[in-house]
């Protein structure tokens, strides 16, 4: 494809399949726990979740039946 021909453009949704995603990490922390964090831009604090780890094949189990259809999504109302 020749520059400046075409008309892609980052905000047309139709054509951007993949959003932008900050990236996530999964460790361990000292006490055995399992740690999510999402690194956040412009300086903001990480989102952190940590997961006791006993709870970590609950976790994610329940993630694997989301993506089967086996669970229910929450739909976002307006309030």
């Amino acid at each position: 494809m020749a520059q400046g021909t075409d008309d892609f453009s980052w905000s047309d949704d139709a054509l951007v399949v993949v959003k932008r995603v900050d990236a996530i990490a999964v460790y361990r922390n000292p006490d055995g726990d399992i740690v999510i964090r999402q690194e956040r831009r412009g300086g903001a604090d990480d989102n952190i979740i940590i997961v006791p780890g006993q709870h970590a094949y609950t976790l994610v189990e329940s993630v694997q039946r989301l993506l089967k259809g086996q669970l229910f999504s929450l739909t976002a109302e307006p309030r």
